[in-house]
């Protein structure tokens, strides 16, 4: 619960960048996630369910951050997660 109200408290314009680290499992299904490579500036969309799958529901993001690598200059970090909410209907 403390998890989700810090996401809440955190969002500024619909997205919340890095530096609130938070778990894979306290995502719900109306976060979307982006990466963003802070050497190229390149985004990209990123599935929840696969980082659960690949690093677990515990990860917290800084840990998910230093291993993920860009696919545009396939460097790796900074990279930099971001949370969005879906719009809603």
């Amino acid at each position: 619960m403390a998890a989700q109200q810090a996401i809440a408290a955190a969002i500024i314009d619909g997205s919340i960048h890095a530096g609130l680290d938070v778990a894979l499992g306290d995502l719900r299904e109306w976060h979307k996630l982006r990466a963003w490579c802070k050497n190229c500036s390149h985004h990209a969309e990123v599935k929840a369910a696969a980082l659960i799958r690949r690093y677990g529901k515990d990860a917290l993001f800084s840990t998910v951050e230093r291993a993920l690598l860009c696919t545009s200059c396939d460097r790796g970090g900074p990279v930099r997660l971001e949370i969005h909410k879906l719009p809603r209907n």
